[in-house]
């Protein structure tokens, strides 16, 4: 015999597994270009936040390489070291290719730090002439 304890319990249970549901597939994680990142007013809030970074890379080595946004000219200040230690360079990864970097901020002071946890090459549009 069902009573109604466990009527509302089993609704209750099924209101909770719905809303985490739609909170687990509604977080999306933020993207920036470099230049939207650095101002942003409170830059320091996505420190140790999972974001993407869209930059176009200017030096590379084996740890590290660093990107600026290709929408601003002269943009000798900014820019974002990607520390990118174990991390799988994908296949069109070189100099002047623009990239979208997943992983954390670390730093903001001196040199803007950024640990790569993913790196993706943006695809060449089929339209590009």
């Amino acid at each position: 015999m069902v009573n109604n304890k466990n009527i509302a319990a089993g609704i209750v249970v099924l209101v909770c597994a719905g809303a985490l549901l739609i909170l687990l597939t509604g977080s999306s994680v933020p993207i920036f270009s470099v230049q939207e990142l650095m101002d942003h007013p409170e830059p320091e809030s996505y420190i140790d936040r999972k974001i993407q970074i869209v930059g176009n890379v200017t030096e590379m080595n084996a740890t590290h390489f660093t990107i600026i946004d290709p929408q601003v000219e002269n943009n000798g200040s900014l820019f974002i070291q990607v520390i990118a230690n174990n991390i799988v360079r994908p296949a069109g990864f070189q100099v002047d290719k623009t990239v979208v970097v997943e992983g954390k901020l670390l730093s903001i002071s001196n040199i803007w730090q950024f640990k790569a946890s993913m790196i993706s090459t943006k695809c060449p549009s089929k339209y590009a002439s």
